[in-house]
């Protein structure tokens, strides 16, 4: 059994522990954002796992996704938030989460160096409980995970370089949920102005994330926050997906 550690997110360019006061969405709100910590795991694994079902990783159960979340956590090139709504005793419930890289392959070579085992013990055990989520990771996946497995895909699948004329560093959003009960509340909003805050303090030039093309409301939303939308792809489960790409410093409407 793998124990979680409080351990916090660090600045890398000054080897201090990024704040963790909580940032107030607006006068009088109850809803507030924070760096996570270990103990938000189990509350994001759920929250990707109910919002953001698509793909294999929430297939392997709460288990899993609390592990892989984990590995946002202490790294120097990657960013986790949560939105936790407070009630009159302080106390407090996860109501959203953002995990994301600043430097996509400065962080996949931290997943295949430090977190290589954990993740694969995990999603061994996951496996083997769910025989049809095991049979379509063999038909579908068995082979380029064990070439990433292997080390031979730490400089980055194709496309994955940063974009013609953006030699720096590229992030990657990975997944941002809010539960329903909190939407329209400017949570999404603000976890992700955080993310691209804290991409551009450490130099990342570029940032992506891939959402569902059919997908409308999240569609709307990157194509009015500042987020272009780059290009049309298709998932190993069938899923049409769709790519967007922004600087992080740039004001919102602008590219």
């Amino acid at each position: 059994m793998h124990a979680f550690s409080p351990t916090p997110q660090r600045d890398p360019a000054a080897g201090l522990p990024l704040p963790t006061a909580p940032v107030p969405l607006g006068s009088g709100a109850r809803v507030f954002i924070r760096t996570a910590t270990s103990g938000d795991l189990k509350a994001t694994a759920v929250l990707q796992i109910l919002e953001l079902p698509m793909g294999l990783f929430p297939r392997l159960g709460r288990g899993f996704v609390a592990r892989w979340h984990q590995t946002f956590l202490d790294s120097a090139h990657a960013v986790a938030l949560v939105a936790v709504r407070r009630d009159d005793s302080d106390a407090e419930e996860v109501v959203g989460f953002l995990v994301g890289s600043t430097d996509r392959r400065a962080f996949r070579r931290e997943l295949l160096t430090r977190h290589r085992f954990g993740l694969m013990a995990r999603g061994i055990a996951a496996l083997v409980v769910r025989p049809r989520v095991l049979a379509g990771f063999l038909r579908t996946r068995v082979r380029p995970y064990l070439c990433r497995l292997g080390g031979r895909d730490v400089a980055g699948r194709p496309g994955e370089a940063a974009p013609p004329g953006r030699p720096g560093a590229v992030g990657d959003l990975t997944a941002i949920a809010v539960s329903g009960s909190a939407r329209r509340g400017g949570a999404g909003r603000r976890l992700t102005e955080i993310y691209l805050g804290r991409c551009a303090a450490v130099g990342a030039d570029w940032v992506e994330l891939v959402t569902l093309a059919d997908a409308v409301g999240a569609r709307t939303f990157y194509s009015s926050t500042g987020w272009t939308a780059l290009d049309d792809d298709c998932t190993r489960d069938g899923l049409n997906v769709r790519r967007f790409g922004r600087r992080p410093g740039c004001p919102e409407g602008t590219r």
